[in-house]
């Protein structure tokens, strides 16, 4: 199960929850009802090659060479 960030609107405070994504959202830990689920960059990170678009794209006299 993914782990959610919230942020609740009354006092700001974040919290994460672990939960289902189509659970409701859970209340603020100080009894705030009013919270918003705060989006954050995935932890993905990207190494080595193949990940460009210029990686893997041929020049045009390559192209002329294989024809």
């Amino acid at each position: 199960m993914p782990i959610y960030e919230y942020e609740c609107a009354v006092c700001g405070l974040r919290f994460e929850r672990l939960q289902r994504g189509d659970a409701p959202a859970p209340a603020c830990p100080a009894g705030h009802r009013v919270v918003r689920r705060r989006f954050s960059p995935p932890g993905i990170i990207f190494r080595g090659g193949g990940f460009y678009v210029t990686d893997n794209r041929h020049t045009q006299a390559e192209d002329r060479q294989s024809a």
